[in-house]
């Protein structure tokens, strides 16, 4: 049974996001941070470790399946997440590198390196803007839980902001929303957004941030939500 929540211009889904797909339109772009395939679990635990998500594995994490059936369903823009683990998705146009940072990356602590970077992958003709360098940097997220960071994956909502600044959609779906942060740019930039979310704990967080995005709306957004109601005419 899915759930469905409404928090000013953005519906929210908890459910799988393959059940879900099928009862949506089409939807202008696609900005999301799919399971990698990696069977990624975050095991580093130290004295002052908090982290609630220690110790457990991301869901559907196990091959790059959702990740691909999503993009299939798709037939607009894409841009996801990803590892140079797993081979990229078919129809990729381009890939871009985040730099997260000096603080990011753990990985093999034995390995000299820290892989602080990640592979975002993109698909589509319609994105648009002005020519940056491939390697993003300047976006960085907080490491630990003690200091506000809600999900073991969490991206800055700045690099979501200038992610989604270069698509033209007017809606922005996310099928593997995890704590909102795609939702959480989408309000500040004034997009409709569509997050779907399986994971009870990560959903609830989500709609927290949400909410809190909206009732902080920046106030020089260039052009104001559209009412929910209009959602067929956004899609």
């Amino acid at each position: 049974m899915v759930e469905w929540v409404t928090i000013g211009n953005a519906r929210l889904a908890l459910g799988d996001c393959r059940e879900v797909l099928p009862t949506l339109g089409k939807v202008g772009a696609c900005v999301t941070d799919p399971p990698y395939g990696i069977a990624f679990e975050s095991n580093y635990v130290a004295a002052t470790t908090t982290a609630a998500w220690m110790r457990s594995q991301i869901a559907s994490d196990g091959d790059c399946s959702a990740r691909d059936a999503v993009l299939a369903w798709h037939s607009g823009d894409w841009l996801c997440f990803g590892s140079d683990k797993r081979e990229a998705p078919a129809g990729t146009r381009g890939t871009l590198i985040w730099d997260k940072g000096p603080a990011s990356g753990m990985g093999d602590l034995s390995f000299p390196w820290k892989g602080s970077f990640e592979l975002i992958f993109v698909g589509g003709r319609g994105w648009s803007g002005s020519r940056d360098e491939g390697v993003i940097k300047g976006h960085w997220v907080v490491t630990r839980a003690s200091m506000g960071r809600a999900h073991p994956n969490e991206k800055p909502v700045s690099l979501m902001e200038y992610l989604i600044g270069k698509s033209p959609a007017r809606t922005i779906l996310d099928p593997f929303m995890g704590s909102g942060t795609t939702g959480v740019a989408c309000a500040k930039l004034g997009r409709s957004f569509i997050g779907i979310e399986i994971e009870p704990k990560y959903f609830d967080i989500a709609c927290r941030r949400i909410d809190d995005a909206y009732k902080q709306a920046d106030l020089f957004v260039a052009a104001p939500p559209e009412p929910v109601a209009k959602q067929e005419a956004l899609l």
